[in-house]
């Protein structure tokens, strides 16, 4: 007697690397639409960047420390910019500006109140994915306790590993000469060892800013030094100047000509996207800090049930990669018709020569420099998917944090269109 296939559920397999904000999201999405989902995780925690380690070599498990936070770190925009589209902090949290330990506890109560965490395989690290007969992924991965291995096929990879692996630091005449000591930021955690010591600083967005004028409660002097004159408010031993042009033994010698010693230099100066376990098979490039080439930054052209949630950045945070997930799922369930590859790969080659047009480096292709062009794309998305927009209100929040970054006001949205700024 033949079977009735009717009576089998034809299970979607979705594969999501890493459970920080983009994986916790992605695998949201796919579960409500009755995936199954497989979750992977190296470290024995939920929250990727958001979970803290005293340490910035390895952890307690002997696994490679993933955080780049520092202590007492409070973060850089409004947690009304980062929150999920259908998922609030709590509302016993009244100030804007928060703790990490307040965002993992976001997190958490994400993972618990859609049921997520019961997917999640810790201490488990993906070894490599290839694309199977064009329709399928084959994951790898190792147990990293047992050190065991196995082989799983999947139809869908959602690739969420995060930006803050790999740090950058920008090569500098003399640095191999300075017998200081020269750390990159993802390696600080308190300003006590900078005591009484005269300490540079080089790069000068957020994180600059706000590891220049902790180190400054404990250094003797701080120097500043970026390219652009940051807008903030100055401890009386913080100076900026600008980019350095060669160190020397104790020296630190600026493109000003002006030279001051130093006993210390800390780099904030980013991170290099890195995925090395991608097989050369699936299609696209990790290089010069992106993945190329993707459709709407996110979809993998030659192999489109592959998709990366998260490489646009720097004004962007959950919200955006909820939309992003939302987008890829309208992909997967053909809500939308996704262009052939030909006019993707044409749409990617028109986005790349807009951006040298713009003079954006290699490096910065995935960034979004401003509440403008996060707008722009996210909009495009919403468009291009006939998926829920982000609320006006929310980049008009943006605008304002660009504008004046003030961690003690407070932001309350009124309704789609208007919000309410406190200053206490």
């Amino acid at each position: 007697m033949a079977l009735k296939t009717s009576h089998y559920k034809m299970w979607t397999k979705v594969a999501v690397i890493g459970a920080g904000a983009t994986g916790l999201v992605s695998a949201k999405y796919s579960l409500q639409n009755k995936y199954y989902v497989d979750i992977f995780e190296q470290t024995g925690s939920l929250g990727g960047n958001w979970v803290y380690n005293d340490s910035t070599t390895i952890d307690e498990n002997g696994i490679e420390v993933q955080a780049s936070l520092y202590k007492d770190l409070i973060t850089n925009g409004p947690k009304e910019l980062m929150e999920y589209s259908d998922f609030k902090f709590s509302a016993d949290i009244q100030e804007s500006y928060v703790t990490y330990n307040h965002v993992l506890s976001y997190l958490r109560r994400y993972a618990e109140h859609f049921h997520i965490e019961k997917h999640i395989q810790y201490f488990t690290r993906v070894k490599s994915i290839t694309p199977v007969d064009g329709r399928k992924w084959a994951v790898v991965v190792q147990h990293i306790k047992t050190l065991t291995e196995k082989s799983m096929l999947y139809d869908v990879v959602f690739v969420c590993n995060g930006r803050f692996k790999s740090p950058f630091i920008p090569k500098i005449m003399g640095q191999n000469v300075f017998r200081g000591t020269q750390i990159h930021s993802r390696s600080f955690r308190v300003p006590e060892p900078y005591e009484r010591q005269n300490v540079v600083v080089v790069g000068g967005h957020r994180s600059g800013i706000e590891i220049s004028t902790r180190i400054a409660r404990c250094a003797k002097h701080v120097y500043l030094s970026c390219r652009n004159l940051p807008e903030m408010i100055k401890p009386p031993n913080l100076f900026v100047k600008p980019e350095i042009s060669q160190l020397g033994k104790r020296q630190v010698i600026f493109t000003d000509g002006t030279v001051k010693e130093c006993e210390a230099i800390v780099y904030c100066t980013g991170y290099l996207y890195t995925c090395d376990f991608l097989s050369k098979k699936c299609g696209v490039q990790v290089e010069n800090n992106g993945v190329a080439p993707v459709y709407k930054q996110i979809i993998n052209i030659d192999h489109p049930t592959m998709f990366f949630i998260g490489l646009p950045y720097a004004s962007v945070g959950n919200t955006v990669f909820d939309l992003q997930v939302r987008f890829a799922i309208a992909a997967l369930r053909k809500t939308f018709t996704l262009p052939s590859k030909k006019d993707m790969l044409k749409e990617w080659e028109s986005f790349l020569a807009t951006k040298e047009k713009e003079n954006v480096p290699k490096k910065h292709v995935h960034r979004l420099a401003n509440p403008q062009e996060s707008e722009k794309y996210s909009t495009d998305l919403a468009i291009t998917a006939n998926i829920t927009p982000i609320i006006p209100a929310y980049f008009k929040i943006y605008e304002r944090v660009i504008k004046r970054n003030r961690a003690h006001y407070l932001y309350r949205y009124i309704d789609d269109e208007r919000f309410l700024e406190i200053i206490p």
